[in-house]
């Protein structure tokens, strides 16, 4: 249902990042083949309706297909209007309405730019103590934590993999947030 909500928002051009965040994409090697889906939809509804012998299972398809249009594009725009996200508290780590992970800035030990392609079958998994959230079969961050971070639904991890559209921005934004992070934290710590 997340999928469909993010089509107003999108006509609004609203992204879900917390005000002095930074927004991080990771949608751009999906657009492609989604817009692909979404375009050939019309065809495929065309030459299914002349093939279709019944009148009730001509409308049952169109039905069908455009709940599916509908689903696709809110999708599509879940994708777009749920970014990761980096601020003073936290990083979101996600996958449009489907997925929400959120880490604690100040548990972030480094972050940086390694590619690895496994091409696991779910969207989210835990190995070892590392979880990784693939786009494409793949991930091009990796962050590392100062310890171990209960993550709802996964357990306990100490890193986090996951994909960014411009992995060497993703770095820049993420290192910014923990350097402010520990520049917040030390001026507490003397404030106090």
């Amino acid at each position: 249902m997340k999928a469909i909500s993010a089509l107003w928002p999108a006509v609004r051009r609203r992204v879900d990042v917390p005000e002095g965040g930074a927004a991080i994409g990771y949608d751009r090697g999906l657009r492609v083949i989604l817009w692909a889906m979404v375009v050939t939809s019309p065809l495929e509804l065309v030459v299914v309706h002349h093939l279709l012998p019944w009148e009730w299972a001509r409308w049952a398809h169109l039905v069908v297909m455009a709940a599916a249009a509908l689903w696709s594009l809110g999708f599509i725009a879940s994708l777009w209007v749920y970014p990761h996200a980096v601020d003073d508290e936290r990083l979101r780590i996600r996958f449009g309405g489907l997925l929400d992970v959120v880490i604690p800035v100040r548990l972030i030990e480094s972050v940086r730019a390694e590619r690895v392609s496994k091409g696991q079958s779910k969207l989210a998994e835990v190995v070892g103590e590392t979880l990784s959230v693939e786009v494409g079969g793949m991930t091009n961050l990796v962050v590392r934590l100062r310890e171990p971070h209960e993550v709802n639904g996964f357990g306990r991890v100490r890193a986090v993999r996951f994909t960014a559209d411009d992995p060497r921005e993703a770095v820049r934004q993420v290192t910014r947030y923990i350097s402010r992070s520990e520049t917040l934290g030390q001026d507490g710590g003397e404030a106090g």
